[in-house]
């Protein structure tokens, strides 16, 4: 395993539309298995609850389909509770999702695949899309 899906790109994937070339090569590349924070599940099922993620199937359905095999949801621990804390310190943002991502992150010692310029800016994790070019 050497890669952590933020949310957005976990359901981009699962939504059948591709990431960026470069981010679909690398994955394809290092064939271990992809991982997903569990908060990404919490934050996916309020993204239908407020009406800003229109799925095509019930939201129990997406979860089935959209958690395959080759990923694996991981747990908040408490070494990864205990690395948010440090994190605001640290400058990173407030949001306790993107918290958590990035604390998973970085305690299971994956490079995150994600778009969210708040991430790219703090640095303190590695990340893979962000900076992708073809």
């Amino acid at each position: 395993m050497t890669h952590l899906l933020d949310t957005h790109a976990w359901i981009q994937r699962a939504c059948g539309e591709p990431l960026p070339p470069l981010v679909e090569r690398t994955m394809s590349a290092q064939a271990d298995s992809l991982a997903l924070a569990d908060i990404s599940l919490w934050e996916a099922a309020k993204l239908v609850e407020l009406g800003r993620l229109q799925l095509s199937v019930p939201l129990t359905e997406f979860f089935r389909l959209a958690i395959t095999a080759e990923l694996i949801v991981l747990p908040v621990t408490a070494a990864i509770a205990e690395r948010v804390t440090s994190l605001e310190r640290s400058g990173f943002h407030k949001d306790p999702a993107d918290q958590l991502i990035v604390a998973t992150a970085l305690v299971h010692g994956l490079r995150l695949i994600s778009n969210d310029t708040r991430i790219h800016q703090w640095r303190g994790v590695p990340t893979l899309w962000r900076m992708s070019r073809g």
